[in-house]
């Protein structure tokens, strides 16, 4: 089950950067993830409200994990968008798939979950599949890492990786410090707490570009819904998984992305990364299967 929430969730996130490509074109990042997650919240606490009749008890840990996973969030996000402004969705996404082994890692250090040896070789899959995908027809082996000092989109996109990396250990967390569990409340308080801290920072940058965002209010509605449902699908995902294994799930919407960026925003490449693509969907599938 957990499987297919976490792909569920991959399928729908996949669209972001197409339809945050597009908000960037008339404002900056903060003003993006900020209206857009705002407007997301919403629909997440009356999800949360619905289906959650009694609201949990929360501990001290909860709000510790709730305000890490809400900060690293918020960077990650900044960082993301910024990276999506600077460069093309189908370059700069697809490296979003190297944080499952920072997650790997570190949840088998914090939360004691060790993945299996099919598991494993999954998430080995993926990671090849992603470099592929960055590696362009005649270039060196290193060409992908070079990438990294000579294009500030990609440094960017690898910082929120990295830090995307981090949040399901808070995530799971908080997750496990509802009595009794509730990933929608937590999802929900961690949403609500990142627009609180990108607030200030927004209504700095002032109304001009936050009126903006009108000129493409289709694409901020489409982004807003996604953004209210695919944390609920998520959420759950890591309450029922083991969480390198969900958070690698998730990178499989980086493969979507690169499709929707050639048919959407007509961005080059598909050729050359489909293979790759490919070769991301075999590793999913052994992740997905082997627990």
């Amino acid at each position: 089950m957990w499987a297919v929430l976490a792909l569920a969730a991959a399928l729908l996130t996949s669209f972001n950067p197409i339809l945050y490509k597009r908000l960037l074109a008339n404002s900056g990042p903060v003003v993006v993830v900020w209206s857009v997650i705002g407007l997301a919240v919403p629909l997440l606490a009356l999800t949360t409200f619905a289906l959650t009749p009694t609201l949990p008890r929360v501990d001290g840990l909860f709000g510790a994990a709730v305000l890490g996973s809400a900060l690293l969030n918020a960077l990650a996000h900044l960082a993301s968008a910024r990276s999506l402004k600077l460069a093309d969705a189908s370059l700069v996404t697809p490296l979003l798939t190297f944080s499952p082994v920072f997650t790997l890692l570190i949840s088998a250090v914090l939360l004691g979950e060790t993945p299996d040896a099919r598991g494993l070789i999954g998430v080995a899959l993926v990671l090849v599949g992603a470099y592929w995908l960055n590696r362009g027809p005649g270039s060196g082996w290193v060409t992908p890492f070079k990438s990294v000092a000579v294009k500030p989109g990609v440094a960017l996109v690898l910082l929120a990786g990295l830090l995307w990396a981090i949040t399901p250990i808070f995530e799971k967390l908080a997750i496990q410090h509802t009595f009794p569990e509730s990933p929608r409340f937590a999802a929900l308080t961690v949403n609500g707490l990142l627009v609180i801290l990108l607030t200030p920072f927004a209504l700095w940058v002032g109304r001009v570009a936050i009126g903006s965002l009108a000129q493409r209010r289709r694409e901020w509605l489409l982004a807003a819904l996604i953004a209210g449902v695919a944390p609920i699908l998520g959420y759950t995902a890591f309450s029922l998984g083991l969480v390198g294994y969900v958070t690698t799930l998730f990178r499989l919407s980086a493969v979507f992305t690169v499709f929707w960026g050639a048919w959407l925003l007509g961005e080059s490449g598909l050729r050359q990364r489909l293979p790759a693509s490919m070769l991301m969907v075999v590793g999913a599938t052994l992740i997905a299967t082997s627990a």
